[in-house]
């Protein structure tokens, strides 16, 4: 088989973000070898030009093989430990497993001097506390990391400004805000508002949501714009650069809520627990989206509603899928 599309290496390929990341490369890119790797067992894929490693990126020696043999002329860095909550529970497995990892990853890249593009995501929790007459933050603004995930997100850029001014790593950076959309896990803010709400629609009665704190304003943007802005930038970003990945609209937690109740058309209480409530919770983040735009000239394709629309549509068909296989029969034997 002919591959004229370039060879592309995706971490974290079992993630949220990664399984759309390479639908759309195949859309765009039919012809692309597609190498995924990640710590887990290998996904669905289905795809013929997809191929799959297990791998732990904190062995550099086997990352060094793998880059080795397959020489990507792309790789987008997705393989994180993303939950801010969790790194304040364990900040040195956060610092390992955001940090670390790609310091293994661009380091053998230097020393097998592979010609590659790289795209290193980061993270809007970088910029820290601002306040609202602030916004919306912009990529030239000072980094004030407020917890253990952000700090690790600031090395991991500044690592990549180093690699790319010092050794000529050819390095395109994003700071990504918030983001969501169907098949997304329910451990994170949004998906877990809806699985709630969804199952009090079902049961057709009044309910309790419980939520940490909804007063907090963010930038959310589909994961199928963010993908379209990834792929954007490792053709049109400048190496070195930082872009900013958002919607450019920050809204309260709150109100992404009656959103949803309304799309539902439910009524419900809800109920704040303190001990989802973050220490150190910046209040307000929403971003200036006018670099990458004028970098790519991408325009935002997916409107709030319409995410959460097909959210509410893959909760329940998940949980009816999830449901149907439970009462599934047995096959006699």
């Amino acid at each position: 088989m002919n591959y004229d599309g370039g060879k592309f290496l995706i971490t974290g390929a079992n993630g949220f973000v990664a399984s759309y990341f390479i639908e759309y490369l195949n859309s765009k890119q039919p012809a692309a070898l597609i190498l995924g790797v990640d710590t887990l067992e290998e996904p669905n894929c289905g795809y013929k030009n997809f191929q799959y490693l297990q791998l732990n990126l904190m062995d550099k020696a086997a990352l060094s093989n793998v880059l080795k043999n397959f020489m990507p002329d792309y790789i987008v860095h997705l393989a994180s430990v993303s939950s801010v909550s969790k790194s304040w529970q364990e900040p040195v497995e956060s610092f390992q497993n955001n940090t670390n990892i790609f310091l293994n990853l661009i380091e053998s890249i230097r020393e097998l001097n592979i010609k590659t593009r790289i795209l290193s995501v980061g993270s809007s929790e970088e910029y820290g506390e601002y306040s609202e007459s602030e916004m919306p933050l912009k990529e030239h603004y000072e980094l004030h990391p407020n917890n253990p995930y952000s700090v690790a997100r600031v090395a991991q850029e500044l690592l990549s400004s180093l690699y790319a001014k010092s050794y000529g790593l050819d390095i395109v950076i994003t700071r990504s805000f918030n983001h969501m959309g169907p098949r997304q896990k329910d451990i994170f803010v949004i998906p877990s508002f809806i699985k709630q709400l969804v199952g009090i629609a079902d049961n057709s009665q009044a309910g309790v949501i419980n939520t940490g704190n909804i007063e907090v304003v963010r930038d959310f943007l589909d994961v199928r714009d963010v993908v379209e802005i990834y792929y954007n930038l490792l053709f049109k970003g400048i190496s070195g650069e930082v872009y900013n990945v958002c919607s450019g609209t920050g809204l309260k937690l709150k109100e992404i809520i009656a959103m949803i109740v309304s799309l539902l058309n439910i009524d419900v209480h809800i109920n704040v627990d303190k001990t989802r409530v973050r220490p150190n919770e910046t209040m307000v983040i929403t971003g200036d989206n006018s670099k990458i735009k004028a970098c790519t000239g991408w325009e935002q394709r997916f409107s709030l509603e319409q995410t959460l629309s097909d959210m509410i549509d893959f909760q329940r068909k998940n949980r009816d899928e999830k449901e149907a296989s439970i009462h599934r029969p047995l096959l006699s034997q």
